[in-house]
């Protein structure tokens, strides 16, 4: 069909707003609306056309101009683009050649780069002035990130002036302590930082909120319980285990600790409290099936006692979250002053400065000098996935907006978008915007798109039943949510009739939970024939974590699959790993492991073949090599021998390492060590490719349709999961929250929590619409089994399908549309399906688990109680130690602080000194010596803190192995016990190196002031 019935609307309007649902043409429409405005002489360079990522922006560029070739050689096509336009009278073929003499000027890109264009030429004008700005984006914002954060937290341990930072990030953590301080750190900067930056002028944790402080609790609390406990005798009782429960009850409030969250499994009865007590006077209580009332006293006091709980859980999550904005407050003035002042922005900081203008009278008056010449360059405006703008985002873009819309300027304003697909709520998408664009703009047309020009009719009608359901969505969602939804049933344009566009939906029920549905998914590949049939299949899950889970099963199952997310080309499959140990093994040849690896490889045979037998030709011509033509053609060299060999899945894997191998060559690397790391951190964003079978999270399946999409996922989770309600806000205030159970006490709390739960039950509705709407001709979804404790009025997404389609719950099919024989108008794979499960190296080895001696030291010995302070310390004294060559020769340069002081004292102990005297003796001393070894199939990984190889002539007859430990024991037969495993593994390993040599471990206990022989 050459036209759309969604052609038919005014798509030259000169404000628009089209509701596209899923698959019904968006991308259509937009390519539409820039060819209609070139054909009525706008010129290219002042459209500008936004979208959220660079592929979306590529699809605009490359439907106008295929468009346009179409139009332009075909009379038929042009016919149908012109009804399309609404116009009569287009040459395409002038409108093409002036698209593409414009396209360097022609603006269709992403809102973030638009937003660091505008900033890069007007830096100066929105009050970027301490130097040229650079955009930090990927690793090297990362990077710049992590720099900071190391900076901060050694000058929190090596001065006092840091403290205030630790003292900071600890309040911040009040309760949740055992979390490691750096990855504390950075997910305190990835979860606060934009966030702070976007509202520096809310307060943060309001302490009205609370209206007590965090100490009342141990002062008023057992007052409080004291009275509950003297009125017990005036309760009518009508059960005799109800006072002693209510008693147990008291005892495990009262030993609540403020901050903790958690009531340490209460019991069943105060349970109930908390949820009945929220009213005044008597309250019925139920326990062990007879009710009994609190009233009196009593009653006041105990309605007292857990207020005072609660409110007192209020004031933690303040003081965390006024922590919290005092710790990223020295974060990002750090930030201003090493990148922001140097013109060294981040997104989050351009957008910030586009939207300066709406809170600061100077921020308004430079950016109308920037609109101004901005008005001038670009009107006619195009926004994408309205759905995903932040209000930000909008702030920033508004003024030009505005002006591009006035009833009386030349300007245009086109915005598409769909408030089903908003799964972006978590970075700021706002669906809300639509109603706020609908109120301002007068003159604005809105146009609903619902006919799907992706799905067949078998699958939509399963998309209607789930979505159209407003009694089933009604009852398990309330009311609000479904009048929130706003369905409108959704029409295929594919033709009935035609076999060739028939499809299929199915839902089946599966037992054994994720094992059961993971085994019926790759039969279902195989019954749907994927990599033989010419099928695209999407299989489509909520987190990486599956997404990584389910491709390597289906890998090893023989299916060419490909993964979306973030991929390790050097670790992930056998090319990659062969490539990273051969860099490894350039960079030190003494590391046998990776020679090990190499000599399982193929690589092993090409490069005998081609240098000898002898290792160091190889080493020294591959190096060479590297050094003259770069590591990428280094690596391109080994590997062309083998290459037809490997797979579609190894190629692409060393593709990944050969691009970044190219890019370490563009910057300059040089060094083989260099060259090895940044292989081994080299993390890859990869896109869907050309596989069979492609295994993604449904975010980024948005904007996409396969031939077939199977669903394995669908979460029976209630929804939305109240755990997840962390940040509350409210009108000029942002705070974190307190426990559920106290949330119910806090009027704020309770609002703020009612908005959050709409907006997330909202987001998950939209993702389980989107995950639906990806397919066009099959459909397949995979359920749990019910439990037989489910209620029927589970508030879940799976609850939610299987009640719209009727479910029994039974195992086997429970939904049908169409028929599964539809595939059999699909035609074959012209070739076989290639298996990717591996390239053709030599037969692999497992590889070893790697360990360190200090696990057996942990199972074998007592337990060891650690602390941040006790492991600071224990550093220290290392690294003091660490100071120490021997004595009798130089006096050693101890470090300042604790470390230092006690090293230099145990070097007065006559045993001790000992140790670090040479005397003349022939010995070698090695400080914090690493060493790796295969001890009993386990790769043995540690470091010896001094190693002394004692020598007859260059013969080695003695190794001495010395370890530091500061352990606070008693005895030193507590020591022998946790260290006697880790020093005895040491010395099978020296044994292994110096057969000839007696090997002697020996422990110096730091706090006993004493050596002892093991």
């Amino acid at each position: 069909m050459s036209e759309r019935p969604n052609a038919r609307m005014k798509i030259l309007s000169k404000n628009l707003l089209i509701l596209a649902s899923a698959g019904s043409g968006k991308t259509f429409q937009l390519a539409n609306r820039i060819i209609g405005l070139v054909a009525l002489g706008v010129a290219p360079e002042k459209i500008v056309a936004l979208t959220f990522t660079r592929k979306a922006a590529g699809e605009f560029a490359d439907s106008v101009l295929t468009k346009l070739a179409k139009a332009a050689g075909d009379p038929e096509a042009a016919a149908g683009l012109r009804d399309g336009l609404s116009l009569d009278d287009v040459d395409f073929s002038a409108v093409l050649e002036r698209v593409i003499r414009s396209l360097p000027g022609l603006t269709l890109g992403t809102l973030d780069s638009f937003f660091a264009r505008v900033v890069r030429g007007f830096q100066y004008e929105l009050g970027l002035t301490g130097g040229k700005f650079t955009l930090l984006e990927g690793a090297r914002a990362a990077a710049a990130t992590d720099d900071i954060l190391a900076a901060l937290l050694g000058e929190a341990l090596d001065n006092e002036t840091g403290d205030e930072f630790l003292r900071a990030f600890q309040r911040a953590n009040f309760g949740k302590e055992e979390q490691g301080v750096l990855k504390g750190l950075r997910d305190f900067v990835d979860r606060w930082q934009s966030r702070y930056r976007a509202a520096l002028e809310v307060e943060w944790g309001p302490h009205a909120l609370a209206g007590v402080r965090v100490e009342d609790w141990e002062q008023q609390k057992s007052e409080l319980a004291g009275i509950v406990m003297r009125g017990l005798g005036d309760i009518d009782f009508t059960q005799k285990d109800q006072r002693k429960a209510l008693e147990a009850a008291l005892d495990s409030l009262q030993a609540h600790s403020i901050g903790s969250g958690s009531l340490n499994d209460p019991p069943a009865l105060l349970e109930r409290i908390l949820d009945a007590w929220q009213s005044d006077g008597a309250v019925q209580l139920k326990f062990q099936r007879k009710e009994f009332s609190i009233a009196g006293p009593a009653g006041d006091a105990l309605r007292r006692l857990v207020k005072l709980a609660a409110r007192c859980e209020m004031a933690a999550a303040v003081e965390r979250t006024r922590a919290v904005r005092d710790m990223i407050a020295v974060y990002d003035a750090r930030r201003e002053t090493q990148l922001r002042g140097r013109g060294l922005l981040g997104f989050d900081d351009v957008k910030i400065l586009m939207g300066a203008w709406a809170k600061n009278e100077d921020a308004r008056i430079w950016r109308e000098a920037v609109d101004y010449r901005l008005g001038a360059r670009h009107e006619h405006w195009l926004l994408d996935e309205f759905q995903d703008t932040s209000r930000g985002e909008w702030t920033g873009l508004l003024p030009l907006i505005d002006e591009a819309a006035a009833s009386d300027g030349e300007g245009t304003v086109f915005i598409v978008g769909d408030r089903k697909q908003a799964i972006y709520g978590w970075r700021g998408g706002d669906v809300g915007l639509f109603d706020d664009v609908i109120g301002r703009y007068e003159n604005l047309n809105v146009e609903p798109m619902a006919e799907s020009w992706r799905s067949s009719p078998e699958v939509l009608a399963l998309v209607n039943t789930v979505f159209g359901d407003n009694a089933t969505m009604s009852g398990l969602f309330g009311p609000d949510a479904t009048a929130k939804w706003q369905w409108d049933p959704h029409v295929s344009s594919k033709p009935l009739a035609d076999p060739a566009m028939r499809g299929e939906a199915r839902v089946e029920v599966v037992e054994d939970k994720w094992e059961g549905r993971l085994e019926r998914l790759e039969s279902l590949l195989e019954e749907l024939g994927i990599g033989q049939r010419n099928l695209s299949c999407g299989i489509l899950v909520r987190s990486n974590t599956l997404v990584a889970e389910i491709a390597t099963e289906l890998r090893a199952k023989g299916f060419d699959v490909i993964e979306e997310g973030q991929r390790e080309p050097s670790k992930d499959n056998p090319v990659g790993v062969a490539i990273g140990h051969l860099l490894k093994w350039l960079a030190n040849p003494d590391d046998n492991f990776a020679a090990g690896v190499l000599a399982m490889s193929p690589f092993a045979a090409s490069q005998r073949a081609e240098f000898g037998e002898h290792w160091q030709r190889t080493w020294e011509e591959l190096t060479a090599r590297a050094a003259a033509s770069g590591f990428a053609e280094m690596i391109a060299h080994v590997i062309r021998p083998h290459w037809a060999s490997w797979s579609d899945f190894g190629k692409r894997r060393a593709g990944d390492i050969m691009t970044a191998l190219g890019e370490f060559d563009a910057q300059g690397g040089t060094s083989p060590r260099e060259a090895a790391d940044w292989i081994e951190r080299l993390q890859v964003s990869q896109s869907p490719g050309s596989a069979a079978v492609q295994v993604m999270t449904i975010h980024k399946a948005k904007g996409l349709g396969f031939d077939v999409v199977i669903l394995p996922e669908i979460p029976n989770k209630a929804t939305p999961e109240s755990q997840r309600f962390t940040v509350a806000e409210g009108e000029g205030w942002i705070s974190q929250t307190p426990p559920q159970w106290a949330r119910s006490w806090v009027p704020e709390m309770r609002e703020a929590e009612a908005s959050w739960s709409a907006v997330q039950r909202h987001q998950d509705f939209c993702m389980l619409y989107v995950a639906l709407t990806r397919a066009k001709r099959g459909l397949y979804i995979l359920l749990d089994k019910p439990s037989k404790s489910q209620p029927e009025d589970k508030a879940s997404l799976a609850n939610w399908l299987a009640s719209s389609i009727r479910s029994t719950g039974e195992v086997g099919v429970v939904y049908q549309s169409g028929s599964s024989d539809w595939i059999d108008n699909v035609r074959n794979e012209t070739k076989a399906r290639e298996i990717a499960s591996a390239p053709r190296l030599a037969t692999g080895t497992p590889r070893r688990e790697r360990k360190t001696p200090s696990i057996a030291k942990a199972k074998a010995g007592a337990p060891i109680a650690r602390s941040p302070g006790g492991m600071k310390f224990g550093t220290a004294v290392h690294e003091a130690f660490e100071c120490v060559a021997w004595i009798d020769e130089s006096a050693p340069k101890l470090p300042p602080g604790e470390g230092g002081e006690t090293v230099r004292k145990l070097l007065n102990v006559p045993a001790i000194r000992a140790i670090f005297e040479r005397k003349g003796r022939n010995v070698t001393c090695l400080r914090e010596q690493a060493v790796d070894a295969v001890l009993d199939g386990a790769w043995l990984s540690g470091v010896i803190d001094r190693l002394h190889l004692h020598r007859d002539g260059k013969a080695v007859t003695r190794v001495e192995i010395i370890d530091f430990k500061s352990d606070f024991v008693d005895d030193l037969s507590t020591l022998n016990a946790r260290y006697g495993p880790q020093m005895q593994a040491y010395r099978e390993v020296m044994q292994g190196a110096y057969p000839a040599a007696t090997v002697d471990c020996v422990l110096v206990s730091t706090h006993l002031g004493t050596v002892t022989a093991i």
